[in-house]
């Protein structure tokens, strides 16, 4: 696993494979995270385009080497999250539909709850094409999570 630097958030391996696997897009359109489509998946039928990618596009970073203890790990967990949601967002630039893609990076920040120090980051990857997930247009009655919404004019 690699150490974190200050002035470039790192990858744990096995989300650096994700990072490495990109994107596939399936015949309806559907942008989905390779390593992250399930074997047999059958196509998303064009008007639920956002909501199928949400379901599928659920990327878990793991944050257990930051040090959940120290005063500065929500802002290295942030950091870790929001690069991995911009490198993947960049590398689905010039794909079919990916100018309406967007990235949710969310971080508990409930100090309180025991497994605070568990946590990791958790990166869903959704179009507005289709139904899709309408919530991320409140973030403030999100409490116990951080949450970002990323778009392309972030990468």
């Amino acid at each position: 696993m690699a150490a974190f630097s200050a002035d470039q958030p790192t990858v744990p391996e096995m989300e650096q494979d994700t990072l490495d696997a990109g994107w596939v897009v399936e015949p309806s359109g559907a942008l989905l995270v390779a390593a992250h489509r399930p074997k047999g998946l059958r196509d998303i039928p064009a008007d639920a385009l956002g909501d199928g990618e949400y379901e599928i596009n659920d990327v878990h970073v793991s944050l257990a080497d930051l040090g959940g203890e120290t005063d500065d790990f929500l802002p290295r967990a942030a950091s870790r999250g929001l690069h991995f949601a911009r490198r993947m967002l960049a590398e689905a630039r010039g794909l079919p539909g990916s100018e309406t893609l967007l990235a949710t990076v969310a971080i508990n920040v409930d100090v309180d709850d025991e497994d605070f120090s568990l946590q990791g980051a958790t990166i869903r990857f959704f179009s507005r094409r289709g139904s899709h997930p309408p919530w991320f247009d409140e973030l403030e009655t999100y409490t116990l999570e951080a949450i970002a919404v990323l778009d392309m004019s972030d990468v």
